[in-house]
């Protein structure tokens, strides 16, 4: 209890039915078991539960036990929206079920009552029991019963595993999956987890893990977690990665053959302390967690594969910036830094790539403007270490760096107010090398002036020497950079044809690659680029590229819209809940 006078528990549900909840009876062992109330519900807010805790008010210090009883709601949400199920068809290896929750950002309150607020953490104890041969992994390091790790008692025919987590945790990085999965040791402290069949696969593309792992501790203070492990769930899995400690979850479409997606791993290892350890203190500060997470993410890429790197990627994550906040609107509250959640707003509604490139750009602005990373890098880490296992909003972050660097005058020019609430672009412009970018800018550049009413050009004969040598950030920034610079007037046709003929776009398994060619040559009406975007949409469920791909066929002509809406509807199961909500907003369909 943290305050005196308290006499309720007020926690959070959704699609959950109560069945008994009160507090331990005072100085006995019985619970009272019918002490609570459950409010109506609020869409995606869902209900408070209130559980009565007697008539003596509880003092500060004092330390309440509660038991709460409860089922999913029958129904079609009977899972709510953290679970999936997946059946064995749905899986990658056909064989066995599969089962994961993504909790981010307030659906941990479907899976269990509890206070979903990024500002509460907590630290838990969990056991699960499953039929064999499907084993759980947790987001928690698992407890040994035996005296080696992996090996779990039977009750009742059903393997038994508990996890406890030591750490503080805010509701949304619970997570756990059940499922037939095999392991590789990939480095000292880090295994890769997966269906036996993509298990090798996954190894392979992420065996730079180790070295994040120590870039990121050099930048940023000891990791805190133990082990750093990796699942590669199904293709419906909605992102790239969660964070979820001990355990980041990853999506299948990172698996380029050649490790060149493997930087969303960065990414989620830097959020072991930029989000996890430090961590938001409500979804109006969610830049605290993913800007910085992007800027410690490119200081780790930075120190393992060059300055260059960082820059080209800060170049590329500019691109997605202008995209980004062009598609909302420049004036929409949600392209702010803070975007004044209100109400029963659903954080996810507000989600979009604003937090991650707008907070970063804002970071690298104030690394620039104290004298560079000789000056900002041991800031990062005495930021980190002083707010690790709490909390934090943007008006904390702001008085830290002022008082951190009072002696420097500069900070007196940082125009805070701008930088926080007013949408749109940021107030002010950042200095990149675009050493390795200028090629792949100056090469979108001559696709646009050889096209440039979009009519076709007979004259203009690329070859794949054009790129010979790229790496595949490289060839981001040039899609990246045709895709703004066609936004009015598509490519003909005949262009995208020779686009992906010459550069083996077409053939492409790179996602990242693939994603934004076909929308190029969806908004040209290219046929071969439909059929492969609904291809794309019906073998995965990553919310990066369906929302982009279906916005882009719903734009189109009647033919393109039409192939939007069935391939919604026939695919809309197969998603994760989070992503066809999304979608179907997109859509017009919800």
């Amino acid at each position: 209890v943290r305050a005196d006078g308290v006499q309720v528990v007020l926690l959070d549900l959704r699609h959950l039915e109560v069945v008994k909840a009160g507090p331990k009876v005072h100085k006995t062992s019985e619970w009272n078991a019918n002490a609570f109330a459950t409010g109506a519900p609020a869409g995606a807010i869902g209900a408070p539960l209130a559980i009565g805790l007697g008539d003596d008010p509880r003092k500060k210090g004092d330390v309440v036990a509660v038991r709460v009883e409860f089922e999913t709601e029958a129904g079609e949400d009977k899972f709510g929206s953290a679970l999936q199920a997946l059946t064995k068809e749905q899986t990658s290896g056909k064989e066995n079920g599969l089962a994961f929750t993504q909790c981010q950002a307030i659906h941990a309150r479907s899976l269990f009552p509890c206070q979903d607020t990024p500002a509460v953490k907590f630290t838990f104890e969990a056991t699960m029991t499953v039929p064999p041969p499907r084993r759980v992994l947790m987001a928690a390091c698992e407890v040994p019963l035996s005296g080696q790790e992996g090996q779990s008692k039977t009750e009742e025919g059903k393997l038994r595993y508990d996890f406890v987590q030591k750490v503080p945790v805010p509701a949304y990085l619970f997570a756990f999956a059940v499922g037939k999965f095999e392991s590789r040791e990939i480095g000292p402290r880090t295994r890769v987890w997966a269906e036996p069949n993509m298990v090798d696969a996954a190894a392979a593309e992420f065996a730079d893990t180790n070295k994040f792992l120590e870039a990121a501790e050099s930048l940023a203070g000891p990791y805190r977690w133990g082990r750093y492990d990796l699942l590669m769930l199904p293709p419906s899995f909605p992102y790239g990665g969660m964070e979820n400690p001990c355990l980041t979850f990853v999506t299948p479409t990172l698996i380029a053959g050649d490790g060149s997606l493997a930087h969303v791993v960065a990414h989620e290892i830097a959020h072991s302390w930029t989000g996890n350890l430090v961590t938001n203190k409500g979804w109006d500060h969610f830049w605290l967690n993913e800007g910085w997470t992007v800027f410690l993410e490119r200081k780790i890429l930075g120190q393992v594969y060059g300055e260059e790197i960082l820059q080209l990627h800060a170049i590329a994550g500019y691109e997605e910036l202008c995209e980004e906040v062009s598609r909302i609107g420049p004036s929409h509250r949600f392209t702010a830094l803070i975007p004044r959640l209100e109400g029963n707003d659903d954080p996810d509604d507000a989600f979009s790539k604003v937090p991650y490139e707008k907070g970063f750009y804002f970071l690298y602005f104030l690394q620039e403007l104290v004298g560079g990373p000789a000056q900002f890098e041991p800031f990062m880490k005495d930021y980190i270490q002083h707010f690790a296992l709490s909390t934090v909003d943007s008006c904390q972050f702001k008085a830290y760096f002022e008082q951190y660097f009072k002696s420097d005058p500069k900070v007196a020019t940082v125009e805070w107010d701008k930088w926080f609430h007013q949408p749109g672009m940021p107030p002010c412009e950042n200095l990149y090398d675009h050493t390795l970018a200028e090629a792949a800018r100056a090469l979108a550049s001559e696709w646009h002036s050889a096209d440039p009413l979009g009519v076709g050009n007979e004259e203009f004969h690329p070859s794949f020497s054009d790129i010979q040598g790229w790496s595949v950030h490289q060839l981001i920034v040039f899609l990246d950079r045709l895709l703004a610079l066609r936004a009015m007037q598509p490519l003909h046709n005949s262009m995208v044809k020779k686009l992906g003929e010459a550069y083996k776009f077409f053939e492409s398994g790179n996602s990242e690659i693939k994603s934004r060619f076909l929308r190029l040559g969806v908004f040209a009406g290219n046929t071969q680029c439909y059929e492969g975007a609904v291809d794309m949409l019906k073998a995965q469920g990553r919310m990066k590229f369906l929302r982009p791909l279906y916005r882009a066929l719903n734009q189109g002509d009647s033919q393109a819209r039409e192939l939007a809406k069935t391939t919604f509807q026939e695919n809309k199961s197969r998603y994760h809940p989070i992503a066809a909500k999304m979608v179907g907003a997109d859509l017009g369909l919800s």
